[in-house]
């Protein structure tokens, strides 16, 4: 689960860090799909310092979203093996038109489904309710049923992050029902929401 809200990003603390400025078509092909307010990439090696620093700050991750710390050398050696874009995990970085880093959407195989559970992490709150993760989400949606044979995508929501259930629900999922007790966050157990989309919704 990684469907946390925007959270404030630490200008100061990232400065020497920040990915460059690239040329939004300095990637060729499939490498970028862009949006109207946003762009959905792959991730490259200069992203790379910046990157690791914002998935690994505990204060970035909001009040719904908690995720174990991650090595950098196991960080550096999936990038290297998979480039983040792999058949059983994944994940894409959301810019902005210039190429300024503003979030990240993942996806990663559940072992007992044909299909993906997706994420969403969006760094600045400047930039949340723009419309610009919703559309980075339909992006990824839509590239991956067209790039795997899969039927299914979910996404597993806090029950108190509502921003984030008007996302799943304007990007065309519904709700399947209750996990119970599925997340330990903040020395507790929690209950989720299961939000799904099957290959047939997309076509209606």
């Amino acid at each position: 689960m990684m469907s946390g809200n925007p959270i404030h990003l630490p200008q100061a603390q990232y400065a020497t860090a920040r990915q460059p400025r690239l040329p939004l078509h300095r990637a060729a092909g499939q490498a970028m799909i862009r949006g109207q307010r946003c762009v959905l990439r792959t991730v490259r090696a200069a992203d790379l310092p910046a990157l690791y620093l914002l998935i690994n700050d505990a204060s970035l991750q909001g009040e719904y979203l908690s995720l174990p710390l991650r090595s950098e050398p196991s960080f550096r050696k999936e990038f290297d093996e998979t480039g983040f874009l792999g058949d059983k995990r994944g994940r894409f970085l959301v810019t902005d038109l210039d190429d300024r880093l503003l979030g990240t959407v993942v996806y990663f195989d559940v072992n007992y489904m044909d299909g993906f559970e997706i994420g969403y992490h969006l760094f600045d709150p400047g930039q949340r309710k723009q419309g610009l993760m919703s559309e980075a989400v339909r992006m990824a949606v839509d590239y991956l049923f067209s790039h795997h044979k899969i039927n299914r995508l979910q996404v597993v929501i806090a029950q108190g992050n509502e921003a984030s259930k008007r996302l799943a629900l304007k990007c065309g999922f519904s709700l399947e029902g209750t996990l119970r007790g599925n997340v330990f966050h903040h020395g507790h157990n929690h209950d989720s929401l299961l939000y799904s989309r099957l290959r047939a919704d997309a076509a209606r």
